[in-house]
C-alpha cells in the first residue's frame, strides 16, 4: 500500500487511513503469508465465485461480489477456529458498533507517521533536490554535496543536515494546513489516489525504498 505508487511519502491509500487515526499494517512486498486471512478470502472468491460466474463488466463484478459476500457471511461454513464451521454471521450475529466518522479531518495528520525520517539526496547543479516528486531549492553553493532532509512533523518542515551540521529548514510543500469536513477530505483523497495511479512504478523498488532512512 505504501510503496506501489513509487512515492517517497505514504500513498493516498495509507494517508487516508492515517488521517482518520487508523494505523495500517503494511505487508512487505511479495509476502502474502503476512496477511493470510485476506489472501485466503481472495482465493475463495476467485475459485468458488469469480471463475464460476466470470463477470465481464464492472457492474457485473459488483453484482457478483455482493451476492458472494452475502453467501460467504451467512451461508458458507467457515473453518476458521473462531467460527467453528458455521458462517461468520451465524457465529457472530452481533458485531461491534463502529465509531462514527469525524465531522472534520486533519489532512496532514499522516505527517506524524514519518516524523524523524530522513531523505538522503545529492544537491543538483541548480541547487535543488527532489522529495516525493516535488523540488526544493537548497543552495547553488551545495551543488554536488550530499544532504539529509529530516522530517519534523510538528512544524511541517524538513530540517536540512549535512553530517551533524544543521543547514536550514524548508517548509514541506503540498500540505493543507487546516481541518476540512469529512466529505471534502474524501474528495481530496480520491483525487490524490487518482494522481498516485498515474505515477510510473519505480523501476527498482528496493532502490526507491532505500532513499528513506529511519
Amino acid at each position: 500500500m505504501g510503496s506501489a505508487s513509487g512515492r517517497d511519502f505514504p500513498s493516498a491509500f495509507v494517508r487516508f487511513r492515517l488521517g482518520l487515526g487508523i494505523q495500517p499494517h503494511i505487508c512487505p512486498p511479495h509476502r502474502p503469508d503476512k496477511n493470510a486471512f485476506v489472501e485466503r478470502l481472495h482465493r475463495t472468491y476467485k475459485e468458488e465465485w469469480r471463475l464460476l460466474h466470470r463477470p465481464g463488466t464492472l457492474h457485473q463484478v459488483r453484482e457478483v461480489t455482493e451476492v458472494f459476500m452475502a453467501h460467504y457471511n451467512t451461508e458458507r461454513p467457515h473453518q476458521g477456529r473462531s467460527c467453528g464451521n458455521v458462517p461468520p454471521r451465524v457465529a457472530f450475529p452481533t458485531l461491534p458498533t463502529l465509531p462514527a466518522v469525524p465531522a472534520q479531518v486533519d489532512p496532514d495528520r499522516w505527517m506524524q507517521s514519518i516524523h524523524g525520517q530522513a531523505f538522503a539526496r545529492t544537491v543538483r547543479a541548480d541547487g535543488s533536490v527532489t522529495v516525493d516528486d516535488v523540488r526544493y531549492y537548497v543552495s547553488h553553493k551545495r551543488a554536488g554535496q550530499r544532504i539529509n532532509l529530516v522530517v519534523h512533523a510538528p512544524d511541517q518542515v524538513f530540517d536540512l543536515l549535512q553530517g551533524a551540521t544543521h543547514i536550514t529548514r524548508l517548509p514541506i510543500k503540498g500540505l493543507y494546513g487546516k481541518l476540512v469536513p469529512f466529505e471534502e477530505y474524501m474528495t481530496l483523497m480520491r483525487l490524490e489516489a487518482r494522481s498516485d495511479g498515474h505515477r510510473p512504478a519505480p523501476r527498482y523498488l528496493g532502490l526507491h525504498q532505500g532513499s528513506l532512512w529511519a
